[in-house]
Order: C-alpha cells, then sequence, then structure tokens
C-alpha cells in the first residue's frame, strides 16, 4: 500500500509521519457511497498545494459559449481554425496553452470575441505577464490568432480591434465542470460569490470569468490571477476581499498558494511562495528572478530568489526546499487513483 505522507518541520529536521487508516476509509467510503469529491479528499489527506501550479510561457484565451467538453478542443462548436494553428504550433514545438473562457454580458459583445495573449516577457526578471488582447469580429478570428501566435509580422490589419486594457485585472475561475465535478460545485459558487461581491468592480480595473480546465481540479475553487500569474486554490468566502483588495497578511492565504505560474520548476515555486509570503503584497510590485544554486538529495535545492523594488532596492533569499514524495489522490470521474509530488521548505535566509 502507499501511504499519504504528512511532514512536521521542526527546524532543519524534517519527521516524517505516515498515515495509511483514514485514507483507506476514505477511499472505501467513495467506492460505496460516491459521496467523497476529490478536492474533499485532497483536503483530508493534507494534500500540500505549493509548487503544484501550472506552467505558462504563453497562453491563448479567447470567448467559448459553453457547454464545453471535458477536452475543450472536443467542443463541437470549438473554432477549426484553432485547431488547425495549435497542430502548427505544436509541430514547430512552440509552447502555447489554449483557455476558454465563457461569454459575459459585462465584458463581451455580440458578434465579435475577445481574445487574450499572455506571454512571458523574454527578460531575466519578471513583473507580469505581457497581455495582447483584441475585441475581434467572430469571421476574422482565425486570421488574427494565427498571426498572433505564428507570424507576429501581420498584426497591423487588426489595430483597430486592439485593446488598451493594460492595467485590467483578470481573475479566471475554472468552472469546468464535465471535465470534473468539483469545479463546477466549488467553482460555480466562489464565482458567482465574487461577482456579487463586487458588481460594479469592474469599473476600477478587474473583470471575474469562468475558465475552462486549469489543471489541479482536486484542489477547487481554483483561480488564476493576471497579469501578475498567481495561482490560489481552495478559496472561500472569507478569502475574497484579503485576494482582491490585498487588505490583510498574504500570509492568512499561505495554504492557498499554489505558486507563480511564469516559474518553471516547482522548486523555484515553492521557494517564490516563501518569499511573497514574507514581503507581503508589495512583493507583487517588484520584479524577480529565481535561479537554482545547488541540489542534493541529501541536502535539498537551494534556491535565489531576488526581488527588485521599484527604487531598485534588491532584497534576496535563499530557499532550501525539498522533495517530500509523493501522495495520492483520486478524481471525481472515475475510480483510479493517482499520485503527484509534494515539496516542503528547509530553510529560509533573508541576506541583508
Amino acid at each position: 500500500m502507499t501511504y499519504v505522507c504528512y511532514f512536521l518541520q521542526t527546524e532543519c529536521q524534517t519527521l516524517l509521519v505516515l498515515i495509511s487508516k483514514e485514507k483507506e476509509l476514505i477511499v472505501k467510503d467513495r467506492q460505496k457511497n460516491n459521496k467523497v469529491r476529490c478536492s474533499l479528499f485532497s483536503k483530508q489527506v493534507g494534500e500540500k498545494v505549493s509548487g503544484s501550479a501550472p506552467n505558462w510561457k504563453r497562453c491563448l484565451v479567447f470567448e467559448l459559449p459553453s457547454p464545453w467538453k471535458a477536452d475543450i478542443l472536443e467542443t463541437l462548436h470549438f473554432p477549426p481554425q484553432i485547431i488547425e494553428i495549435v497542430s502548427k504550433v505544436e509541430s514547430a514545438g512552440e509552447d502555447l496553452r489554449i483557455q476558454c473562457v465563457n461569454p459575459d454580458d459585462e465584458y463581451s459583445v455580440t458578434g465579435f470575441i475577445r481574445v487574450m495573449l499572455f506571454s512571458r516577457p523574454e527578460k531575466e526578471r519578471f513583473d507580469r505577464f505581457i497581455r495582447e488582447e483584441y475585441l475581434i469580429p467572430t469571421e476574422l478570428l482565425g486570421g488574427l490568432v494565427e498571426s498572433l501566435v505564428l507570424s507576429r509580422d501581420d498584426l497591423t490589419g487588426y489595430k483597430d480591434y486592439l485593446e488598451k486594457n493594460d492595467d485590467i485585472r483578470d481573475i479566471f475561475v475554472c468552472t469546468h465542470g464535465i471535465r470534473d465535478t468539483c469545479c463546477g460545485s466549488f467553482g460555480i459558487p466562489i464565482y458567482r460569490q465574487l461577482r456579487e461581491r463586487y458588481p460594479n468592480i469592474v469599473d476600477h480595473g478587474l473583470r471575474i470569468w469562468r475558465m475552462s480546465h486549469i489543471g489541479g481540479h482536486r484542489l477547487a475553487p481554483n483561480l488564476i490571477d493576471m497579469p501578475s500569474g498567481r495561482n490560489w486554490v481552495r478559496i472561500e468566502e472569507s478569502d475574497l476581499d484579503t485576494m482582491i483588495f490585498r487588505n490583510k497578511p498574504v500570509s492568512q492565504l499561505a495554504e492557498k498558494y499554489r505558486g507563480l505560474i511564469a516559474l518553471d520548476s516547482p522548486y523555484e515555486m515553492v521557494a517564490e511562495g516563501e518569499v511573497f509570503i514574507r514581503e507581503g503584497w508589495r512583493f507583487l510590485d517588484m520584479s524577480i528572478s529565481s535561479k537554482i544554486e545547488s541540489a542534493t538529495d541529501v541536502d535539498g535545492v537551494k534556491v535565489s530568489v531576488e526581488a527588485l523594488s521599484a527604487i531598485n532596492e534588491p532584497v534576496t533569499y535563499f530557499v532550501v526546499v525539498k522533495h517530500g514524495g509523493k501522495i495520492e489522490y483520486i478524481k471525481c470521474r472515475g475510480d483510479e487513483v493517482e499520485e503527484d509530488d509534494q515539496y516542503y521548505t528547509v530553510s529560509v535566509e533573508k541576506i541583508v
């Protein structure tokens, strides 16, 4: 039997506690009564979320009315020209993630499709994703997307449809219930709470969208905050003001932060999260860089995180992160049990 691992850390030593009985009972109860959802199971077995965020280098987001198939590309009304473009991108060995959002009465325009391309900046330091946004007539969608993600040299014909939304903040909430039940059961309620709680906040630079599968349905509700690129999960109604207004210590949301989706390595995600918690919300206004300095099985992975403020004031941390083995998780659809990696922090040192 594979055991679920909890890590209790005291200074530089970590005690591994093996727990199997509770997990076994949960699995049996689910198989018998089908009452335990994957997100509840994940909480019950103590799955840590830090370091588990998806990695986005380039992400194409566009409006597509639901219902969606579990695989968004198989949706009957998914634009065939986009499928052809995705195939070309894959053949070229390039990275492009596809996400769809449900059209919204407040943000959308009949006969037009909103298209957003988020790109990680090609520079040493990261501050935010680059956003290119267009509100395009439906019949021009294929041509725009091909120019946007492939040729990059023929966008002048679409300049009249370019949206200047550099100051807009988008909250993408996964509500893809056909992909996994928890995305609908927990994602849709938190989306509605966001819309009801902040009804006119779009006038202040915030939009809230229903999005297709982000990844990590067992951590639902699952939200991505763009263009900052932060991935939050297990958000509850009591967390919303803190996440939206950033008016309370970010440490209150520490257990709900998966990481910065611009980072390639889970070790760097964990390290960035530790610095974020210590520096607070001001960290989001800094440009950051991270680097794996060393890695051994015994000592763990040493990551340096350097942040630079708007007045070029540097802040440097060294964070040691270790791989903590595997933890089992379940899916709401199907009885298969899968595994994912766990990570934990050994030490955090701020260089003054």
